[in-house]
């Protein structure tokens, strides 16, 4: 069968593109293709699981913000169970200035509650000189925040895929793209850059795919689909690791409403930007850490996580901080990637002939995921504007390319 559409890649981003394209148009012929054996078994089945609205950048709080509202919209209006619980981001800061910006965060708000009970704010001289860290001086709270279960939100869009007529290909690896001219000379070279030209299918290990038009949401997989054909991906794959830890103080305070009616503990940001993201249903923490200097842009297929890295850059600072880690230990770790847009950090969503290319999510590809479903659906309709749940609408003229001096500064 040739397709109006094949998504490459079943993740958040591929499994919501595919939903919007078909809702816009339920008469495309639509085929979701994926070498993994069911959906979303990539960097969403690896990431940290949460959300925030809390950027810099108005496009990212804007694709984050309306994509949570339609999440939340799903587990409380359409009885969805998401495992969306609103337990708040909150940001310890070893300054006095975060009263200075949380202004442009509508949902944020300057912490006055005493935090010592929980809390180490004070780190002796000897400590702060030797690792180079300071105290906690301020904190800030993101209450339009908290975690989600991906399995379950890719899910709901899978169901509704099936429901929909799309199909799926599991198990497929897609080997390359393969460019053509729209009117083949039979000649040896073909295509020349005189020739208009198009990808023509995709060479897959099952055989060959062929489609009027793809969407590329293959993540950090995305550059050796678009080398060969000279289309820049503009992005790098960067290794991030999680440790699931537990301890006794962990497994006290894992249930405490702070800050939140959720009853569960808020996902924690420390001074040094190491993270603690709440697991309640096995008392612990997930932790990590998004580390620049000294980590590579290699890409193995198959990471794994480094024990050294977290008893030498995170636990010292959970030691430090967060007193209830003691005697913590490791139950559980894994490693994946973050596509990097090292430009400015925000999405790559772009076309190119008769494709349209999903990467540089930078870690946001579940907060975002169904805005950006949203805004390949508008680009394929070669609109200028996306309207994203609740009527908010982003511009489109985005194109992946270098937009501006400014940069996202709230990456974690």
């Amino acid at each position: 069968m040739k397709y109006d559409v094949v998504v490459i890649g079943a993740g958040i981003t591929g499994l919501s593109s595919a939903y919007h394209l078909k809702k816009k148009d339920s008469s495309l012929k639509i085929l979701v293709v994926d070498k993994f054996k069911t959906f979303s078994q990539g960097n969403t089945a690896k990431s940290a699981a949460a959300f925030r609205d809390f950027f810099t950048l108005r496009e990212n709080q804007v694709m984050a913000q309306t994509a949570i509202n339609f999440y939340k919209h799903l587990q409380n209006d359409m009885d969805v169970d998401l495992g969306m619980k609103f337990t708040g981001y909150l940001f310890l800061f070893d300054h006095e200035k975060a009263r200075d910006f949380i202004s442009k965060y509508p949902h944020s708000r300057f912490v006055d509650e005493d935090l010592s009970e929980i809390f180490n704010l004070n780190i002796d001289k000897d400590t702060r000189e030797v690792m180079g860290i300071d105290s906690i001086k301020s904190a800030v709270i993101d209450e339009n925040a908290g975690i989600i279960e991906p399995d379950l939100l890719s899910k709901w869009y899978y169901d509704r895929l099936l429901e929909m007529g799309v199909n799926f290909m599991f198990n497929t690896f897609v080997k390359k793209l393969v460019l053509a001219p729209d009117t083949s000379l039979n000649y040896p070279g073909e295509p020349f850059n005189w020739q208009k030209s198009e990808i023509k299918y995709a060479e897959t290990d099952k055989g060959i795919l062929e489609s009027d038009f793809y969407v590329l949401c293959t993540d950090v997989w995305t550059t050796a689909l678009l080398n060969p054909v000279g289309i820049d991906s503009h992005l790098r794959p960067k290794k991030r690791q999680i440790f699931q830890i537990t301890s006794p103080g962990i497994q006290k305070l894992i249930g405490k409403n702070i800050f939140n009616d959720s009853g569960v503990f808020p996902f924690t940001i420390f001074p040094t930007g190491v993270y603690m993201r709440p697991y309640p249903q096995a008392n612990s923490f997930w932790t990590s850490l998004a580390d620049e200097l000294n980590r590579d842009f290699s890409f193995t297929e198959n990471p794994e996580p480094e024990p050294d890295f977290y008893t030498y850059n995170i636990k010292p600072i959970l030691d430090n901080y967060f007193p209830a880690s003691e005697d913590s230990r490791i139950t559980a770790s894994w490693a994946g990637y973050y596509s990097y847009n090292t430009i400015d950090f925000m999405p790559y969503i772009f076309n190119e002939i008769n494709l349209i290319v999903v990467s540089g999510s930078t870690g946001g590809g579940i907060m975002k995921g169904d805005s950006i479903g949203r805004i390949v659906a508008a680009r394929y309709d070669h609109k200028n504007t996306t309207t994203l749940y609740g009527g908010k609408k982003i511009n489109n003229t985005y194109t992946g390319r270098y937009r501006s001096t400014k940069i996202e500064d709230m990456v974690l």
